[in-house]
């Protein structure tokens, strides 16, 4: 037994004493040609080994490679797909006999590395993936088929440095050319399922767009490709970018956390992940399932922390629109569980803070291709004001030409947008300030698709009241079609005009419907075309900028020739009452119903109103039925029982009331005419046969001006109206 050791002992002595003495008795360089050659039928290309080749066998099974080249891909730009200044690889050789691969680090220096896709989207790398054998579908296999290879007891790698590389990436099918330069990477020790330190940096430039960044990457990796498992974790992600292409001349981004991927298992888990993009920071904790497949499904949450959008829009150059308040956009943050696919995302649960303001609910997007809106929001409060546009005394006022008044004033709808939207949600308010308005308990639906676009119910209370309504898009043809149907029901008038427009015109309670429709291509011609009806009834309130009583009493004034009071401190006429019905036609209103009712005069009129003009024309008969101290009533309370008519001209926001005192002139002309006949006939004939006399003298009805005309001319005296007319003199300049 021990002259069998001794002879064995002695075998591996000899081997290894051959391997040792291996190097000096064949030299590698003389086998260049034979590599070289070897390559070019394997792959076509051409392998330049420029500098010598070392080689040795013990301890380690070493190869130092100098200079070398490997030629391009046939019709691509560069002349070679990669060159090396050096590369060293050593394996151990004793371990590799009990068929464990123990490496030192590999080395590989100066590599520069050309990438290409030409036009047609081939790259310069495709011929390298060798061809893959069919299997054949013959029954019958190969009795002396091998046998499956044996595979590696166990790998270990001292670690991978990576030096001074340079890495091209030229894209013709996109203009895309981006270049890797100063690549430096270095690794711990390898081994299956054992986690390894990994450094990575280099510097990348691009053409289009205009850029340059300096990227570093620090993580723990771990590779077991048995069970093809991959980790990264503690990894710090780091990147600094200038560019006259980028939103800023200078932009960092940081990703730090843990990742890791079940390939076997399809699943991938992004833990503490936190990536930093300027002052913007989003947390996240995320699950992946079929990452392999085509539609990869997430699950997790989602944190935006805090921060000043209305900086970071300035930070990044982007315009937004111009706001009443300059204070606003300073805080935005987001929170919530977020689940979706490569094609769809759901916030499930989101709380969203916008300055003051608190949004919560649920939110979806479907088919990022053509987006399919879901939401189901509620938001605490809303001053909506601040955000709004400057008001126009607020900003600078320019005079527009006719051409771009004419431009403005056709501006077309956005008819293609409204047909793309699919939306389905529902939104409630608890408070909201819209234009000085105050209102509670807004509820909004929304849905639309097709272009058809509904909001209904609409709901709110609003001043005491509530307001009910629903209103209809149809985007489907040429011009947009507008259907409103709209309810208010006991609102206080004067408060929420004094919120909405800083003058309380009207006031009282207010009910009313309305129910409109109109089409066009612009909010212009909308206007034009507007149709329907409604009516309207305000209860114990006023008309403010209106006086009927005090114009009353001028005109009362005059007729007798007496001076004319000062007006009113408060121009306006209280109501108990005041209701009427109207009619839309091409955006004309017709109100012929008119009706206000007070303790001291009682109107009667009708009158039409031209929505897109804003202009308003009215007649009204107006009756004094009583008088009232509160409005001098005491004034007229000889007029009682006297019709007096009164026009109203003017704008929404100025109307112009005048009373009509051509026709009052000739009202009254004709009723002293007629007393005067009376009492001459009553001392002449009696008191009921004049008044019988008198009356079908003169008759009962206004005389038409041909009649008042013959008899002027036949009185030798001026007529009642003459003298009154000359009487009043110049009095009614500059009163109305």
């Amino acid at each position: 037994m021990r002259t069998l050791l001794k002879l064995i002992a002695f075998i591996v002595i000899v081997v290894i004493a051959g391997l040792i003495a291996l190097p000096f008795f064949v030299d590698p360089n003389d086998y260049k040609p034979q590599i070289s050659e070897q390559v070019e039928k394997a792959t076509g290309r051409t392998l330049n080994l420029e500098g010598d080749i070392g080689l040795s066998v013990f301890p380690w099974i070493a190869l130092e490679l100098g200079p070398l080249s490997l030629s391009n891909a046939k019709n691509f730009e560069a002349e070679h797909f990669a060159k090396i200044d050096g590369a060293q690889i050593r394996i151990k050789l004793m371990p590799l006999l009990k068929k464990e691969l123990e490496m030192d680090t590999i080395v590989l220096d100066g590599l520069i590395l050309n990438l290409e896709k030409n036009k047609a989207g081939k790259t310069n790398w495709d011929d390298l993936g060798g061809k893959t054998k069919q299997k054949s579908n013959d029954n019958t296999q190969d009795s002396n088929a091998a046998e499956p290879a044996v595979g590696l007891a166990a790998l270990s790698i001292a670690g991978v440095q990576l030096t001074n590389a340079n890495i091209l990436w030229s894209d013709k099918s996109s203009a895309a050319d981006y270049t890797i330069k100063n690549l430096n990477l270095k690794t711990d020790p390898i081994e299956p399922g054992q986690p390894t330190n990994v450094e990575l940096g280099f510097d990348m430039t691009s053409a289009a767009p205009q850029m340059a960044a300096n990227v570093s990457l620090d993580a723990q990796l771990m590779a077991d490709m048995e069970q093809q498992l991959f980790t990264l974790s503690d990894l710090s992600f780091k990147t600094k970018a200038t560019g006259n292409d980028l939103p800023l001349p200078e932009m960092t981004l940081s990703l730090n956390g843990d990742i890791s991927a079940d390939l076997n298992k399809q699943t991938a888990d992004l833990s503490q992940l936190l990536i930093q993009i300027q002052d913007l920071a989003v947390e996240s904790d995320i699950e992946a399932t079929q990452i392999l497949s085509e539609q990869p499904q997430f699950s997790g949450q989602i944190a935006v922390t805090a921060f000043n959008l209305r900086q970071m829009a300035q930070q990044l150059a982007i315009e937004l629109p111009v706001m009443a308040d300059t204070n606003t956009l300073e805080l935005v943050q987001l929170n919530s569980p977020i689940s979706g696919s490569s094609n769809n995302f759901s916030l499930d649960n989101l709380t969203l803070l916008l300055d003051q303001s608190k949004l919560t609910g649920q939110f979806s997007v479907n088919n990022f291709a053509k987006p399919a809106l879901k939401f189901k929001l509620a938001l605490d409060k809303l001053d909506a004001d601040p955000y709004m546009p400057l008001a126009e005394s607020d900003t600078a006022k320019t005079v527009a030409s006719p051409a771009t008044a004419g431009a403005g004033a056709v501006s077309e709808l956005p008819l293609d947008t409204l047909r793309d939207l699919n939306i389905a949600g529902s939104l409630n308010i608890g408070q909201l300030k819209f234009s000085g308005t105050q209102s509670s308990d807004i509820k909004i639906n929304i849905n639309a698709k097709d272009g058809i676009i509904k909001l209904h119910p609409l709901s709110a209370n609003l001043y005491q009241g509530q307001y009910q309504g629903n209103v209809n898009l149809d985007a489907q043809g040429k011009s947009l079609k507008l259907g409103i149907n709209e309810n208010l029901s006991n609102i206080q008038a004067g408060p929420l005009l004094k919120d909405l427009s800083g003058d309380d015109k009207i006031s009282g309670l207010v009910n009313a419907k309305v129910k409109l429709a109109g089409q066009g291509k612009s909010v212009e011609q909308i206007k034009q075309s507007l149709s329907g009806n409604g009516d309207f009834s305000f209860t114990d309130g006023s008309l403010k900028g209106i006086n009927i009583a005090d114009s009353i009493r001028k005109a009362k004034a005059i007729l007798k020739g007496e001076p004319v009071a000062k007006s009113a401190s408060v121009i306006k006429t209280d109501f108990s009452s005041f209701k009427g019905s109207f009619t839309a036609n091409n955006g004309i209103v017709n109100n012929p119903d008119l009706l206000l009712m007070s303790p001291l005069l009682r109107v009667n009129g009708a009158g039409t109103a031209d929505i897109n003009k804003e202009a308003i024309n009215y007649g009204l008969e107006v009756g004094v039925v009583g008088s009232v101290e509160g409005q001098e009533g005491k004034d007229l309370a000889e007029l009682k029982g006297l019709i007096v008519p009164v026009k109203i001209t003017g704008s929404f926001s100025d109307p112009k009331p005048t009373v009509d005192l051509a026709t009052l002139f000739r009202d009254n002309a004709t009723q002293k005419a007629k007393d005067k006949i009376t009492e001459k006939l009553n001392d002449k004939l009696g008191g009921d046969l004049g008044d019988i006399v008198g009356g079908a003298i003169l008759g009962n009805k206004k005389p038409d001006s041909n009649e008042e005309a013959n008899a002027t001319e036949k009185s030798p005296e001026k007529s009642v109206e003459d003298e009154l007319k000359d009487a009043i003199g110049g009095k009614l300049k500059g009163l109305f």
